[in-house]
């Protein structure tokens, strides 16, 4: 075994391998668009009132406070498959295949009543929702296990979001032509035609994607001690609390889900934005998606030489700072040649993003994996995604509010007020970047994971055989 293996635990992927792995990320990156787009086809397409939308995701965030940590809780207690499949490997595929098989659901137009149409949305969002928390928790659950040092995790995280960012600028060309040639933005079978093709190309990507998720003789033999000697989960309620109280690894759940409200307020506004104040075509919002997505595959090289010089703590700082001057910069934006320069400005940070993401909650858990002793990936990243499935709510809460208050109706288009169409610009602008702006210095006070404990860390939990 070298020097690497002994340290890592398992043999580290090749670079062939990990680019198929990485796939993983896109795959969940479009799912979390396809969800988002549901808002514009909502209102724009459905003519559901914004508070029922409020209320949708209300519900479903709800949902989320219940289902992401039991969800997470179940699969570090199962031990069904452990033995002949592996811990994570089933339940990779069976979440997938069920996420691909419910999503299209959301953009059947099955009635034209709003309250009708409103209800349907939740029901298909709620059952999509279940097999999108299996597959996301467990790969995530397998990421912290399978890439145990600093350098294994910036690599997938610079491959994710070299891969990721292909995937950004396909959709985001795709989507808004797929939209137009299907009758455009107001058309709701427009958007069920997108989803079909969106999830039929989805399925084909995830064959080389799952086919790495297979886990080598030594993480099952791994999962089995831990199995048997109680190591591998707690009860529900103890492991909730257990992360709940941990302020490190708080501190890094709170900067995610701050990252999750802007980048949706970002991305579903500037839609709005586009169509309604510049009084552009649908297919407009893909030259500034394509100039965000292909400043961030510049940065990418940049970020991961920042990350494994300061660290993963101080590269996450250096991320929630700029994503907030970059987006709060948007209130400029008052024309389209502004709206692409500033958009690349945003792809600074959407290039670090998953590079030092990965790396930080990742390290988290590893520090609080040490604390109790026990390997509970997926439970951790059940609290996780329970707040960063609430940030779509809050995305629409700050929608509601700001349309409200300035009277705008997406069914007039461009014939709302100037204040209504200065109300969408504030909404993914000043209003998120504000917000980011206190979770950032909140997480430079709490997360306390150093770039050298991370290494004392990860030392430890292979001398404690975890």
């Amino acid at each position: 075994m070298s020097s690497d293996e002994e340290l890592t635990k398992y043999e580290p992927f090749s670079k062939k391998k990990m680019l198929a792995f990485s796939l993983y990320l896109p795959i969940m990156n479009t799912f979390w668009v396809l969800r988002n787009w549901t808002q514009i086809y909502a209102a724009k397409a459905l003519g559901i009132p914004i508070i029922y939308i409020l209320l949708m995701f209300g519900i479903y965030a709800l949902w989320d406070a219940i289902n992401d940590p039991l969800t997470g809780n179940l699969l570090d207690r199962s031990s069904k498959f452990t033995s002949k499949y592996g811990k994570r490997f089933p339940f990779i595929v069976i979440g997938l295949i069920g996420a691909l098989g419910t999503i299209t659901l959301m953009f059947l137009p099955v009635s034209s009543d709003p309250l009708m149409a409103m209800l349907w949305l939740l029901i298909i969002l709620i059952v999509y929702d279940a097999f999108q928390t299996i597959y996301e928790l467990s790969v995530s659950g397998l990421i912290v296990d399978r890439f145990r040092d600093q350098k294994q995790r910036i690599r997938l995280g610079g491959y994710t979001r070299l891969v990721g960012g292909v995937r950004g600028i396909i959709t985001g060309i795709s989507i808004p032509l797929l939209l137009l040639i299907g009758g455009g933005v107001s058309e709701p079978r427009a958007y069920f035609f997108m989803a079909v093709i969106i999830i039929i190309a989805l399925f084909l990507v995830s064959i080389p994607m799952v086919l790495t998720t297979r886990e080598p003789e030594e993480m099952i033999e791994l999962r089995i001690r831990l199995n048997v000697e109680g190591k591998s989960s707690s009860p529900a309620k103890v492991v909730i609390k257990r992360a709940l109280t941990d302020k490190n690894f708080m501190s890094v759940v709170l900067a995610y889900l701050a990252w999750v409200v802007l980048m949706g307020c970002f991305s579903i506004g500037l839609t709005f934005y586009i169509v309604d104040v510049l009084e552009m075509p649908i297919t407009a919002v893909a030259l500034p998606t394509i100039t965000l997505l292909l400043v961030s595959f510049v940065t990418i090289p940049l970020w991961m030489k920042i990350a494994k010089k300061v660290g993963s703590r101080k590269a996450y700082l250096y991320l929630l700072l700029w994503t907030a001057i970059s987006v709060a910069s948007f209130i400029f934006a008052v024309n389209y040649t502004i709206v692409i320069i500033l958009a690349g400005l945003v792809g600074v940070a959407v290039g670090g993003s998953m590079v030092v993401y990965q790396g930080s909650t990742s390290e988290a858990i590893d520090d609080a994996t040490l604390k109790s002793g026990i390997r509970e990936e997926s439970s951790y990243h059940g609290v996780l995604r329970f707040f960063s499935a609430t940030g779509i709510f809050f995305q629409v809460l700050i929608f509601t509010i700001v349309q409200t208050l300035t009277g705008y109706d997406p069914l007039l288009g461009p014939d709302n007020t100037d204040l209504a169409k200065f109300g969408l610009l504030l909404q993914m602008s000043l209003v998120p970047a504000a917000c980011m702006l206190i979770i950032a210095l909140i997480f430079w006070k709490f997360c306390i994971v150093t770039k050298e404990k991370a290494i004392e860390n990860k030392k430890k939990l292979i001398e404690l055989n975890l």
